[in-house]
């Protein structure tokens, strides 16, 4: 087993197999009575982030394997950078966008930040980036 796979053994993967997220992958998700989706707001903080989906066929049946980490935990993962996001670097922190992706800190305004780029090289649009996942906190005045 390697090193990432070790820690994530002991990490609180929630498995989930009757939700489509095979293009949400490195997606920020909310859970509604248990069923995961992925995120559509940017101040509603998030419960987890998609580590890996897989969709199946057999026998004319339609499968679904989702590995979803939870987050709080500190650990390092892919995550989807915004289509509209500037250059992020290391160590920047980032807040979720209203699409389920990660973006760079605003510095204003209502917001949730979740994580730090852990990427060396860091990120740009649309990349997939190592980042340092954390619980989500509010930034700003957010209201429900």
């Amino acid at each position: 087993m390697s090193d990432i796979n070790a820690l994530r053994a002991a990490s609180p993967i929630f498995r989930e197999n009757a939700t489509d997220l095979s293009a949400a992958i490195g997606k920020l998700v909310t859970f509604s009575a248990g069923v995961p989706s992925v995120s559509a707001s940017a101040t509603v903080p998030v419960t987890g982030i998609v580590l890996d989906s897989r969709k199946r066929v057999v026998t004319g049946n339609t499968y679904y394997d989702n590995s979803i980490l939870l987050l709080g935990t500190g650990e390092v993962v892919l995550a989807k950078i915004s289509s509209s996001a500037t250059a992020i670097k290391f160590g920047d922190e980032l807040q979720q966008a209203a699409d389920g992706t990660l973006t760079n800190d605003a510095g204003s305004g209502a917001r949730v930040i979740v994580g730090i780029c852990a990427d060396l090289n860091g990120a740009s649009a649309g990349d997939l980036c190592a980042v340092l996942v954390h619980k989500p906190f509010a930034r700003g005045t957010i209201t429900s």
